[in-house]
């Protein structure tokens, strides 16, 4: 398997990755499948890349909708980064912070927002917002166990 012409080899020693996009909606899925392919080089399972994915999807999604509304021509940046036994994934953006802090529980089935942060804290070991002043967003926390499957 490779990604963009990457070796697996190349790729496993690599622990460290920062992909940038513009702040368009359909600039998401491409990048979406390009963290897929990352997380089943790490050893994932098809369905624990695919949880990765959908994780990073809402984070991005989010910076996109919510810190820009929605207006391209910003920065969405992820930093994939691997540490030990773990997987860290930061989604930033440059937009507007978050004046509330997500919601804990799940949300009501009516509900119009808050599924991705639920999303989240559910196929993450973690997942939690950071605000450095002009730079916050999402921190993904995944440990990998060895069979690249959720401990």
């Amino acid at each position: 398997m490779s990604v963009d012409g990457m070796s697996a080899a190349s790729l496993e020693s690599c622990h460290e990755l920062r992909l940038e996009i513009d702040s368009r909606l359909e600039c998401v899925t491409p990048l979406g499948i390009c963290l897929h392919a990352l997380a089943k080089q790490l050893g994932f399972d098809d369905m624990n890349a695919y949880q990765i994915q959908t994780c990073c999807v809402e984070a991005i999604n989010n910076a996109i909708i919510h810190a820009y509304a929605g207006e391209p021509g910003h920065p969405v940046r992820v930093h994939w980064q691997t540490q030990g036994d773990e997987l860290i994934i930061e989604i930033q953006d440059r937009g507007r912070a978050m004046t509330t802090p997500p919601p804990e529980h799940e949300p009501a089935p009516d509900a119009e927002n808050g599924r991705g942060w639920w999303i989240m804290r559910q196929w993450m070991d973690s997942a939690e917002y950071r605000d450095r002043g002009e730079l916050h967003g999402v921190r993904l926390r995944r440990r990998i166990d060895g069979l690249g499957n959720r401990a």
